[in-house]
């Protein structure tokens, strides 16, 4: 019997996010559950990664220094057009979600959020970039 906290489909994780304990606590998760995690604290590093190698899932806070979650994603999605992303907020705004839906992200999450919650959304995501 599979753990409640296994993944389901272990994948490649880039977490974007400039709170240290939120990365912290992501890459804990995620590592712990099976995924490979990468862990940058501003939007422009982690375009950068995005460039250079492929990753299943982006996780991104939707406030970060200089180029937000959103921008991230819109930029990304230029190079990238199928790329599955979580925005995870500790602000959340209708305008904010209207803006995260328009964009396609696969799940808009709340902080504090759940750990079986974010495992099971990275588990969809995943699943579904490689067209599961």
């Amino acid at each position: 019997m599979n753990s409640p906290t296994a993944a389901r489909v272990p994948g490649k994780i880039l977490v974007i996010d400039d709170d240290k304990s939120a990365r912290l606590l992501l890459e804990r998760v995620l590592s712990r559950a099976g995924h490979a995690v990468t862990l940058v604290d501003n939007g422009e590093q982690g375009l950068i990664l995005l460039s250079k190698e492929p990753y299943d899932l982006i996780i991104t806070d939707k406030n970060l220094p200089g180029i937000d979650g959103l921008e991230v994603l819109r930029l990304a999605r230029q190079q990238i057009p199928k790329l599955q992303a979580i925005v995870i907020t500790g602000f959340p705004t209708p305008e904010t979600k209207s803006s995260a839906r328009d964009l396609g992200v696969f799940s808009y999450v709340t902080k504090p959020f759940g750990i079986l919650d974010i495992l099971g959304t990275c588990d969809g995501a995943i699943k579904a970039a490689r067209g599961g």
